[in-house]
């Protein structure tokens, strides 16, 4: 499968990009407040020779939408000095390990956070505190002035990591709201932002969660686990398409509210099964095991799950990261980020009705 359609969006006239998520496209504001963090080093970086804070070997999705756009790559809120260059062409407040659910609606539901992380809340506030001094310098219309941007917002997959973590089951998370919780959640924050002036937004939905190697890994000991050709776990699979269903139906609803607002659907399921329906054909050689990982015999006697991931003492690397779909036990590879990204171009194209 060829890249063919990363240049689309230039055809649409974004002129900047406001992103709110999680890891996935986190361009390195953890990493600027926690520089001790595993990606904020290398081998985090391998493919480009350079650790800028994203969870990956290079690139991630956000980044090949910015250059479909013709745009520059978002800046991190956190990178002050970059953020006054580049004032009018967008900002990435998305944060690795950031939930949908504030720590008390969590603790609610008995899932705990090992430490603050910024909520869907507190990056609508970073926005919020953004756009003050934006609008400041703007002649005009603020609103109209970010009417031609680009929104986008990725939420959901910590907030079932963080319960699959601590021992909620799935059928549990069902009954007890979690997931209407998040969808709710992100529906407020697109609401919010509408009220701001965003009338192109993009709504990730959550991938196959069941492919990661973590996934694999935590279900390894599961006698009753299934998989699919894949050797994706078909349970938390079936979990991330019932999100999916909920989430596209609350983004229905908004549609039916702001007619006059382009909301799109960001396919993340259907793009990662289609890497792995044409994995042979692109390249890839192994579909849920991780490229940079820590030796087996160390990982057994580490104590602390940091010291289990990649970047810590014993991590060896695979030596050909355009082979892996994933780059970690949860984040996909530079060359995976970029099949996503053109799957999910192609598709949401002609749904933002460049071409009117």
């Amino acid at each position: 499968m060829a890249i063919r359609f990363l240049a689309l969006f230039q055809q649409c006239g974004f002129d900047a990009i406001y992103n709110l998520g999680t890891s996935i496209s986190d361009t390195g504001n953890s990493a600027i407040d926690n520089p001790s963090i595993w990606q904020a080093m290398f081998p985090y970086g391998k493919t480009i020779n350079e650790a800028t804070g994203r969870p990956s070997d290079g690139l991630l999705i956000i980044d090949y939408i910015a250059r479909s756009a013709d745009l520059p790559l978002v800046v991190p809120y956190k990178n002050s000095s970059a953020l006054h260059l580049s004032t009018s062409r967008g900002v990435n407040f998305a944060y690795s390990g950031a939930p949908a659910l504030s720590e008390e609606a969590l603790a609610k539901k008995n899932i705990t956070l090992d430490w603050a992380k910024p909520t869907l809340s507190v990056q609508l506030g970073w926005l919020d505190d953004y756009f003050k001094g934006y609008c400041n310098n703007v002649k005009g219309d603020c609103k109209e002035a970010v009417s031609s941007s680009l929104f986008m917002i990725n939420f959901g997959t910590n907030d079932y990591g963080y319960a699959f973590s601590q021992n909620h089951n799935i059928e549990e998370i069902k009954k007890n709201g979690l997931v209407s919780d998040v969808v709710e959640a992100i529906k407020q924050a697109l609401q919010k932002i509408i009220s701001q002036g965003a009338r192109k937004v993009l709504v990730f939905g959550v991938a196959l969660d069941g492919c990661r190697p973590i996934s694999v890994t935590m279900e390894s000991a599961n006698k009753s686990a299934t998989y699919d050709r894949f050797g994706c776990v078909k349970d938390n699979n079936d979990f991330c398409n019932y999100h999916n269903v909920l989430l596209q139906e609350g983004l229905k609803e908004l549609r039916e509210q702001h007619p006059d607002v382009q909301i799109v659907y960001g396919d993340l399921y259907n793009a990662m099964q289609s890497i792995l329906d044409n994995s042979q054909s692109l390249g890839f050689k192994s579909l849920t095991e991780a490229c940079c990982d820590v030796d087996v015999e160390i990982k057994k006697k580490a104590v602390l799950y940091k010291d289990k991931l990649c970047g810590a003492h014993g991590t060896i690397v695979c030596p050909k990261p355009e082979e892996y779909v994933f780059w970690d036990n949860g984040h996909c590879t530079q060359k995976a980020n970029e099949q996503l990204a053109d799957w999910i171009i192609q598709d949401i194209f002609p749904k933002f009705q460049c071409n009117a």
